[in-house]
Parts: structure tokens; C-alpha cells; sequence
């Protein structure tokens, strides 16, 4: 019965996900098809995770990329438009071994095993070969904002933010980048 309501659940969210539209907020008369050569310039990184702003950036490359946009270095005579942001939350996914012990033993836990922070939690179940185990598991979550500046103007012309939870890290950011460069262009991957 469990699992019948796990894949309900899991059903039920991903047609949400699906239909929602990506929206940003638009400057007023900005046309997003008179994109024809962007740059993406820096995404500040979150906390102690120093990369996460690199690996923001290349994803949001990529998914312009694949939405057939020219993206040069913002320093291009060419460049009408750069792309830039913040990610603003960037928690990876964490696993735990959780020992139980035995009837004749007692475990005491030694370190703060608290770590939970807004994520679901997931007993995934016992460690092979390590009886009386459980691996627990949080989810990872990323969170992205993002606005579109006129080079010429400097007038920002686009902004959006989007924040995502996931199993790992890289498809919390996949989902992320996919929603917020799909508000900016309109394109659905």
C-alpha cells in the first residue's frame, strides 16, 4: 500500500511540475525573440560551495545552447544581451549510515547527526552486509536567481528565481537552469 501511494505521490507531483509555466517578469515592451547573441556572465556562488556559481553558469550555457541562441563572452562587440544571477540555495545531498547495533550492545551516537534543513528524508533502507543498519538520505536543493541586462542600456529587461529539490545536486540544478532559461526564451527543452 505504501508504494502505491509513494508512486501517487511521485505521479501526482511530476504532472504539477509539468504543467506549471516558467514565469519571470518582464521590462515592459522587452521582446525575448529579439534575443539573437547572448553572454552569461558571473552567478555569485552560495555560501562555502564556491562552485556552485561555475557549474550554474555552464549549465545555463548549455541550455541555451541546445535552444539554437549564439552565446559569446560578454567582452564580444556582438552581444546585445547578458545573462546573469545568484545561486542563492545550494544544499547537496547527504547520506548517513545509521548503526543500530545489536541486543547486546548499545550504541551511543557521538556527533550531531541533525543536519535536516527544509529537505525530505528518506530511510533507504539496510546497509549491505552491516546488520542492523539503516542509510538515511536527504534530498538536494538548489535555488537560482537570474535577470537579462540590456548591454547597451543596462537596463535589466528580465528576472526570475526558481529553486528546486531533488535526489542529487545536478538534477535540482538541471531543473533549476531548465525553468529559468525556458521563462527567458519561451522554449521548452
Amino acid at each position: 500500500m505504501k508504494k502505491f501511494f509513494k508512486g501517487s505521490y511521485i505521479l501526482t507531483f511530476t504532472l504539477i511540475l509539468g504543467c506549471v509555466t516558467p514565469q519571470g517578469v518582464y521590462y515592459k515592451g522587452f521582446d525575448p525573440q529579439k534575443i539573437k547573441v547572448i553572454s552569461v556572465g558571473e552567478f555569485n556562488s552560495y555560501g562555502e560551495y564556491n562552485t556552485s556559481g561555475p557549474m550554474i553558469k555552464d549549465m545555463m550555457i548549455q541550455h541555451l545552447l541546445l535552444r539554437g541562441y549564439t552565446v559569446k563572452e560578454k567582452d564580444d562587440p556582438e552581444v546585445e544581451y547578458i545573462l546573469l544571477g545568484s545561486v542563492t540555495r545550494f544544499l547537496p545531498e547527504k547520506k548517513y549510515l545509521v548503526y543500530m547495533g545489536t541486543d547486546k550492545q548499545q550504541v551511543m551516537l557521538g556527533g550531531p547527526l541533525t543536519e535536516i534543513s527544509g529537505s525530505n528524508v528518506y530511510n533507504i533502507g539496510s546497509a549491505f552486509g552491516v546488520p542492523n543498519s539503516n542509510i538515511v538520505v536527504t534530498n538536494a536543493t538548489v535555488g537560482v536567481t537570474a535577470r537579462l541586462v540590456e548591454k547597451r542600456t543596462g537596463n535589466v529587461v528580465w528576472s526570475s528565481g526558481f529553486s528546486y529539490e531533488a535526489l542529487t545536486v545536478e538534477t535540482a540544478a538541471e531543473t533549476v537552469v531548465n525553468y529559468l532559461i525556458t521563462s527567458l526564451t519561451g522554449i521548452r527543452k
